[in-house]
Parts: structure tokens; C-alpha cells; sequence
């Protein structure tokens, strides 16, 4: 179409005989013509050129049932299991403890690491039924590195010598390294003496994000705000009798001036 526009207009008759402002116009014309085609083709695309023929086409209906025929489609699933998320913490108690079971299930034997660790995001809602705390332990050593991650957030608040040990666990030996950040800032709630031998020696790690994650886990193990100042973290944990710097007045305003949070 585009090419037979484009010789209609410098080829179609009469155009041997026109003078130079004449095809300068015309040729503006077509390039006119050919950039409000590109967009619309453009527009077309955002929808995507199939979109309706998604919706006339007898085939693709008739493929789209018989999927749900075999069973849920994922974007159900999740759907549904957002639908259980939400409601899970008003249900009765009855209702509350069928839903964990079959969750639990779901998270352990699910193929889909969207699916489990919206499992995890789902059961620590939950953390005062101890069956939502061992499924949720379970997933500790999953294949998604998103679900171990969304497991070292849930176990923070959630301190049982199971659950300290997990995230020792984690934090030690973990492969990735975002989950054994992670791990090591939730233990920071888990006040014993292996837990602060643990960060004591995670502050002098030669890792600049360790010894951040430990100085923030310090933090609330201690109930001191060192502010980040790992050298004087590091002689506090040594038995030095030292106390945080005090806030200045720029400091106490940063949470309340935009950009600098």
C-alpha cells in the first residue's frame, strides 16, 4: 500500500509537468502520509496486532476452554491464592487451619516459584499457627532464590530455637548472597549468645554489604544505633564501653525532607 502511494505521488500523471515547488509539496504530503502510518502501526502494536482476533477467533476461545477444563490456568491461581492471602487472618478457626494444610501442600509440591513463594507471602500472615511456621521453614532450602528470600524476611519476628537455627542456617551457608543478607539482618530479633557470636563475626567480614546487614541486625539485638559505624560497632562487640555518636539535628529531620530517605 505504502509503495502505491508513493508512486501515485511521484509518478501518477500530470507529475512530469509540475515545477520543483510542486513536488517539494507533494513529497511533504507522502512523508506526512508514511509517519502517521508508522504510528498507527505503533499504536496497533501496544494492544498487540492479535488482541481481537484473540477474541473472534473460534479457535483460540475454544483452546482457552478446554485449559480450563483440565484445570485452573495460572493467572487464576494466582488470583485465587491472593483472594486466600487476604481473607486468610479473618477466617474462623476452622476454616483457617484447612486453608494452612492445603497451602502447606501447595507450597511443598508446587512447580512454579511464583506459586510458592506467594505460599510463603500467604502462611506468615499467620505466624501464631505453628503449622504455617514449619511449612514456611520447610521452603528454607528451595530451588527460587526468591522464595528463600521471602522465608529469611518471615522468620524475623518469628523467634523459636527452630527458627533461629534456620536462619543461622541461611545466613551461613546459603548461595546466594542476597538471602544470607537477608537472614543475617532477621537474626538481629533472635537475642541468644550464639546469635551474637554469629554477628560479631559477620561485622568483621571483609564483605561491605555483610557488615552492613550485621551492623543493622546489631541494631535491634543491641537496641544501640550505631548508625552504620562499623569500626565503632566492632569495639562495642569487643567489650569496649563505648556509646553511639549522638543524632544531630540534620539526622532527626532526614526521615521528614523528601528525597533523602
Amino acid at each position: 500500500m505504502v509503495t502505491d502511494v508513493c508512486e501515485i505521488a511521484f509518478n501518477g500523471p500530470g507529475m512530469e509537468s509540475v515545477d520543483g515547488n510542486q513536488r517539494d509539496s507533494q513529497s511533504i504530503r507522502v512523508g506526512v502520509y508514511l509517519i502517521l502510518l508508522a504510528l498507527s502501526t505503533f499504536v496497533g502494536c501496544v494492544d498487540g496486532p492479535l488482541y481481537e482476533l484473540k477474541k473472534l477467533n473460534p479457535v483460540i476461545q475454544s483452546q482457552w476452554k478446554k485449559d480450563q477444563e483440565r484445570g485452573p490456568t495460572y493467572y487464576q491461581r494466582i488470583d485465587e491464592m491472593d483472594l486466600v492471602s487476604r481473607q486468610l487472618p479473618t477466617m474462623s478457626p476452622e476454616e483457617r487451619t484447612r486453608w494452612i494444610n492445603t497451602i502447606s501442600q501447595i507450597a511443598q509440591t508446587d512447580t512454579s516459584p511464583e506459586i510458592r513463594w506467594r505460599s510463603v507471602q500467604t502462611l506468615s500472615k499467620v505466624m501464631e499457627q505453628p503449622a504455617a511456621v514449619e511449612s514456611i521453614m520447610k521452603l528454607s532450602q528451595d530451588k527460587s532464590d526468591k522464595v528463600r528470600l521471602a522465608v529469611s524476611q518471615a522468620l524475623r519476628k518469628q523467634v523459636t530455637p527452630e527458627t533461629t537455627q534456620t536462619l543461622l542456617a541461611m545466613a551461613s551457608t546459603d548461595k546466594n548472597e542476597s538471602v544470607r543478607l537477608a537472614a543475617v539482618q532477621s537474626l538481629g530479633m533472635h537475642k541468644s549468645e550464639e546469635v551474637k557470636a554469629f554477628l560479631a563475626k559477620q561485622i568483621n567480614d571483609r564483605n561491605p554489604a555483610m557488615q552492613y546487614s550485621a551492623s543493622l541486625a546489631l541494631k535491634d539485638f543491641t537496641g544501640k544505633d550505631f548508625k552504620g559505624d562499623v569500626p565503632l560497632l566492632k569495639r562495642y562487640m569487643n567489650g569496649e564501653n563505648v556509646e553511639p555518636k549522638e543524632t544531630t539535628f540534620y539526622e532527626a529531620l532526614q526521615p521528614y525532607i523528601p528525597f533523602t530517605r
